[in-house]
């Protein structure tokens, strides 16, 4: 049951969000007062993860992470900003959308908090390796002597040091993760309505929280829920095509969930930058290119998949605004207006870099550069496998199952491009091939790629063309790994299409609301609150509809953010262990029982943060191949010998530096235990686990 604990920890975690968002609000507000509220959060929200980063990787303690804040709020006082307060009752609608998703999906982690099932072993083990020992790079808890800069950690980082700078336990932080990723999203995407939409702004957060086309057939079909939620992401054959909502609900606090934060955010700065560019002060053009710079740097170190999508995002923009001439959206063909102009600029003194054009040439070099230099010292650091290569695709996606998928944003976009299609019908015969080679879906794809290629119409025809053109090199390209020859493009299009449903997502509500735009001010009158009311039901709807459909998938709960507590019902002994194992002080390496990935194995390590010898086997093969050479056999045979031949226990142990040995029933289970109990010392016991210590450890470097 929650109680007055868990109900603390809430208050200081949004104590802390709302001392990043209030130190850093008055000076946005001065210069972006449309997306004051939005703005001041995320690049609060990402400046402490990436300033605590750099103290920890200095030596320090995280908490340094905070001076920049504190820094922000003196210059308010000595700058005599006092009257940004007045400004707050304004913004109420940010602060009402804000808490209205956060506690809808914060209720949602209540009735299903458990850690346990997909990868939720995997990142409940990095929040509490990093809140147990915040150092740079954080140690791996599923290999001795190894650290995380095998994968790309960086969004498990920035959960974590909240939680260290509130207190707040790891298998809490888990279940208050996907809440506030949801929320500052939101956030984002209506600042985007705000920026582009006279009416019914709210029509990208919609989008965003929208299910995708088949969960609907599912259910009026009559599927059942334990498999209805799972079953709309995997439409695609041998694919995952998971989307916003079902992430949220499913409740994995995994990479490709974290960097939806940075992604909207980054929609939001390219909304801001291609509406407002030539209508705004130097000032401002200067704060949305440090922004800007911001919001990418942490893509690739979130989520790396991402980088493939924003960095080319950015660069279009970029050479958009180039050559954007004298209109107001950037995406016309005058490119001897910007080339003329940074003759004359060359020519002549006076002439300043804060003007729209020679901004905009300074927007296209230095956002991708800042990026790379805020972030670089992270990325040098890193060890992944990467890609393996590029493939042609040779079984694309049938269009049933494409438009099950993405088929609320096509509609838009058929809506949008409607008259259009009868003026050019000839672009149907240019798609023949398509047709003819079965790539149905590319050609569809195409089809409205070329439509928005050839209008230009502001940020949606942006975003809308970034959105296609994913989906449309995941209809005809793939990026190889080692998933084998049956899953070959399973995690491009995995990792690729959350960004995609974003982009198609916010393009499409800007195009529908563009639309509406016009129809309400044509027909003036009651319309326009009534389809506003209609959107905010709608939005509720699509939040608590599914989540009440899927809510029995882990059975009934007591309300709690506790993830943990559903192993004191089902494995009592290695709750009350692992409890033991959490208030441990120092660095400790411990050896456990080894097991297969997505079973309840390498159970300690997750739960406590403190390394094992080996996890998650199949996972660390990905994140590090076979480096150092050999690991993957000799691991697991040394943690089978340590527990099944007393003689080598202590030399092993003292050859992986493990000082602690954890023997429970998952322990008696896979091996036939026998310790050296005349060299090891009991630290702990109760009726089904024992852990003792190794005094000799430290004796030699790990294996």
């Amino acid at each position: 049951m929650i109680g007055a604990e868990q109900v603390a920890v809430i208050l200081y975690w949004f104590i802390l969000l709302i001392f990043i968002h209030l130190s850093l609000y008055p000076s946005i507000k001065k210069i972006l007062p449309s997306v004051a509220v939005p703005v001041s959060l995320t690049s609060g929200f990402i400046l402490l993860a990436l300033t605590s980063w750099y103290a920890a990787y200095a030596g320090l303690s995280p908490f340094f992470g905070l001076i920049p804040f504190l820094l922000a709020l003196i210059i308010t006082q000595y700058f005599k900003w006092y009257g940004w307060y007045r400004e707050i009752p304004y913004e109420w609608h940010y602060y009402v959308l804000f808490l209205f998703v956060f506690i809808a999906f914060l209720v949602i982690r209540l009735f299903s908090p458990d850690i346990n099932g997909a990868e939720k072993f995997m990142d409940h083990a990095f929040l509490a390796s990093i809140i147990r020992n915040p150092i740079i790079p954080p140690l791996d808890p599923w290999f001795a002597g190894g650290e995380l800069n095998v994968y790309y950690y960086f969004g498990h980082w920035m959960m974590a040091i909240p939680a260290l700078l509130t207190g707040t336990p790891s298998y809490i932080v888990f279940n208050l993760a996907l809440p506030t990723v949801a929320a500052i999203s939101a956030l984002n995407l209506y600042g985007v309505g705000n920026l582009v939409l006279k009416r019914l702004k709210l029509l990208p957060v919609l989008a965003f929280f929208v299910i995708n086309p088949y969960f609907i057939y599912l259910a009026l079909t009559g599927t059942g829920s334990f498999s209805l939620l799972w079953d709309s992401s995997r439409v695609i054959q041998s694919t995952i095509n998971e989307y916003p909502l079902f992430s949220f609900l499913f409740g994995d606090v995994h990479a490709h969930v974290l960097g939806i934060l940075p992604q909207s955010f980054l929609i939001l700065l390219l909304t801001l930058t291609i509406t407002c560019w030539r209508s705004i002060t130097g000032l401002t053009r200067m704060m949305i290119i440090l922004l800007s710079a911001l919001g990418l740097s942490i893509i690739p170190a979130v989520n790396s998949w991402d980088v493939l999508i924003w960095a080319p995002m950015v660069l279009a923009l970029g050479i958009c605004l180039c050559l954007s001439g004298n209109s107001n959206y950037p995406l016309v063909k005058k490119p001897e207006i910007f080339i003329q102009y940074i003759r004359k600029m060359l020519s002549e003194k006076g002439i300043s870099w804060l003007e729209p054009e020679p901004a905009s040439l300074i927007y296209l070099v230095f956002v991708p550069l800042i990026s790379l230099l805020i972030i670089s010292p992270l990325l040098l650091g890193m060890y992944t496998q990467g890609i393996e290569g590029i493939g042609f695709v040779h079984s694309p996606s049938h269009i049933y199952e494409f438009l099950m998928v993405h088929g609320w944003f096509f509609l838009a976009f058929f809506l949008s491009f409607r008259s259009r299609l009868v003026k050019i019908p000839w672009i149907i015969f240019a798609l023949i091939p398509f047709f003819l080679t079965d790539y149905l879906s590319a050609a569809l794809t195409c089809i409205f790629l070329f439509l928005v290629l050839y209008r230009r119409d502001g940020a949606s025809d942006l975003l809308a063309a970034g959105g296609l053109f994913i989906l449309l090199f995941c209809e005809l390209f793939y990026l190889a790994d080692n998933m084998g020859e049956v899953y070959y493009r399973m995690n491009t299009v995995f990792k690729l299409y959350i960004g995609a449903w974003l982009l198609c997502g916010t393009s499409a509500a800007l195009m529908i609301g563009k639309e509406a735009d016009t129809y309400i001010q044509n027909n003036p009158g009651w319309k326009e609150r009534f389809i506003n009311w209609g959107i905010i039901a709608t939005l509720c709807l699509c939040l608590i509809i599914p989540s009440l459909a899927v809510s029995t998938i882990h059975g009934p709960h007591t309300p709690t953010l506790d993830g943990m507590a559903w192993l004191s019902s089902s494995h009592p002994s290695d709750a009350e262990a692992i409890a033991f194992l959490r208030t441990l002080p120092g660095d400790h390496i411990l050896v456990e029982a080894t097991g297969d990935d997505y079973q309840y194995s390498s159970r300690v390590s997750s739960f406590t943060g403190i390394p094992t010898v080996i996890g998650w086997q199949f996972h660390e093969y990905m994140w590090r191949g076979n480096n150092p050479e050999g690991w993957y056999s000799k691991r697991d045979a040394d943690v089978r010998t340590m527990y099944e031949d007393p003689l080598q226990t202590i030399p092993l142990m003292n050859a992986y530096n493990a000082d602690l040995l954890y023997v429970g029933l998952e322990e008696h289970e896979k091996y036939q235990v026998l310790i050296p109990y005349e060299f090891l010392e009991i630290i702990y016991q109760n009726r089904d686990v024992t852990i003792f210590h190794n005094n000799q450890s430290g004796l030699v470097q790990p294996i």
